[in-house]
């Protein structure tokens, strides 16, 4: 038994819309813990970190170095003449204009146009001698266009960090290329103490055999001694070189090697502090791009899901014709004010449009893979980080007992030489032990405090002085529910204490705020 017609006729306009309603774009942002989540499915992660879990402090005194001085005058000159990060910046610049040029669909579109001709052109559409000022506005009733806009401003959010953790970069390559050059400079001053305390031992043995004390095979053995110190002062010159033309780089001068860094190494920095593997997500710049980019195929994905859907425009003008054709002049006047609206579906595209869907899909599933190994590569370099601080502390402080013996051996070297016990020779030779003790401790503060900057960087530290700042939405200027919206987020993401913009001192311009976090929106990726 058929339905009534009546029944039918309300259920397929029913059945119709909810088929459409079906295709709409989802314009919800997903949220960022379910983002996390979906992207460590299948990995624990533990409440704190393995080695210790207190809380953390970010600055960079906190990596062992002061706000003013040396270093931070020499990483905010990089940070104004490096290459990389103007690189970056360029990049950013591009993602901004981007984002603009997204979001220009959902505004209509305005021309003007005129034609002119002696007669109506054959085999062409009609069109008459005039001119008209028209308007097109294509209904974004999908949120197709929607859609497009937000996956350009995710795209630009992505590449405004991407520009953050390059700074970051930049400031901690600064301070270790220092530090390098502040150890080498070191090491070639204990380099060139050990070798004039090798050629006085030399001579007191040439002296000796002099004297018949010693033979041939004591003086070719110290003889040898003296070259290979001689050839550690060349290695050390040669390291200083290095790393003076490594800063110089950085600092975006001519690598001349000329560069001062004859300062003594920064004392020991303070005890470990460091936060919880969940707080690193919203402190360091390259997960929050990550992040970004995983929602930009996020709205990529729903915005081809949008695009099978029928596209409607509606269309509004004014226009005078300027030459009456014969036998057209009765039916039409000197002034047309047009008003329509349009209708487009294709039926049939070769799946174009289906296979659009399912590439943004997997594009999608790729960036929450890149996400997932982004947050697992942070969270190893914090590890290993705090594993090997505490190992090189560990080391710190044997080899500062060992100097300090060493010293003390030496002094007492001295008091027995006063006497008549030791000689010189003895005295040089407790020397010549505690500069190497004293050249291997150098070089584990060094790389102690190189430790501390990979670890200040893992963990989302700043390496800049200057106050941060929250850049602008890089979005139309006209107003809708959607973008009004996505301002809110905007606004509130920027108040809200979990976000760090580390932009400071970056150039002027306009952007969003690194990330924007709605109440809602479960995120799954699109069938």
């Amino acid at each position: 038994m058929s339905a009534p017609p009546t029944l039918l006729s309300r259920a397929l306009p029913l059945a119709c819309m909810a088929m459409l309603m079906a295709g709409c774009a989802n314009l919800n942002r997903p949220a960022d813990d379910a983002m996390v989540k979906d992207a460590m499915a299948g990995t624990d992660v533990p409440p704190a970190w393995t080695t210790s879990a207190q809380a953390a402090a970010f600055e960079p005194a906190w990596a062992g170095f002061p706000r003013t001085g040396t270093l931070q005058a020499l990483i905010e000159e990089a940070l104004a003449n490096n290459v990389d990060l103007r690189v970056a910046a360029s990049r950013m610049q591009q993602a901004a204009h981007q984002a603009r040029l997204a979001g220009a669909s959902l505004l209509p579109t305005v021309g003007i146009g005129a034609r002119a001709a002696t007669d109506p052109t054959p085999g062409s559409a009609f069109s008459a001698n005039g001119y008209a000022v028209l308007m097109n506005w294509e209904l974004d009733l999908w949120g197709r266009a929607r859609a497009e806009k937000l996956s350009g401003e995710a795209g630009y959010r992505s590449s405004e960090a991407d520009y953050a953790y390059a700074r970051q970069s930049i400031g901690a390559l600064t301070a270790k290329s220092w530090l390098a050059a502040l150890e080498a400079s070191g090491q070639l001053a204990l380099a060139r103490e050990l070798e004039s305390a090798t050629s006085d031992q030399l001579k007191l043995i040439q002296y000796r055999r002099s004297i018949g004390r010693v033979g041939e095979f004591e003086v070719a053995q110290w003889s040898e001694q003296v070259a290979a110190a001689a050839d550690v002062v060349a290695q050390r010159e040669l390291a200083r070189v290095q790393a003076l033309r490594a800063l110089e780089l950085m600092l975006g001068r001519y690598p001349a090697g000329v560069a001062q860094a004859d300062e003594a190494i920064p004392d020991s920095p303070a005890p470990l502090a460091p936060g919880l593997p969940l707080a690193l997500l919203d402190r360091r710049p390259d997960l929050v791009a990550a992040r970004e980019r995983l929602v930009a195929a996020f709205f990529g994905a729903e915005e081809a899901k949008a695009a099978r859907l029928p596209t409607i425009a509606i269309f509004a003008g004014a226009g005078r014709f300027t030459k009456d054709y014969s036998g057209l002049a009765t039916s039409m006047q000197s002034w047309v004010f047009p008003v329509g609206a349009s209708l487009a579906w294709p039926l049939f595209d070769a799946g174009r449009r289906q296979i659009t869907l399912e590439l943004r899909t997997e594009q999608q599933r790729e960036a929450l893979a890149l996400y997932a190994r982004a947050i697992l590569g942070a969270m190893a370099e914090v590890e290993n980080g705090l594993t090997g601080e505490q190992q090189l502390a560990m080391r710190e402080q044997s080899l500062q007992r060992q100097y300090s013996e060493s010293r003390r051996a030496l002094a007492l070297a001295q008091v027995q030489r006063q006497i008549g016990q030791f000689d010189d020779f003895d005295v040089l030779q407790r020397k010549r032990d505690a500069l190497r003790v004293q050249s291997d401790l150098m070089h584990v503060r060094a790389e102690r405090l190189v430790q501390r900057v990979n670890l200040h960087l893992a963990l989302g530290g700043r390496f800049e002085s200057d106050a941060p700042t929250t850049p602008a939405t890089p979005a139309s200027t006209q107003s809708s529910p959607d973008a009004d919206q996505a301002a809110s987020h905007a606004t509130a993401a920027a108040a809200s204490p979990r976000q760090t913009d580390p932009l400071a001192g970056g150039p002027p311009t306009p952007g969003h705020s690194q990330s924007a976090q709605p109440p809602h929106a479960k995120y799954s990726a699109p069938d």
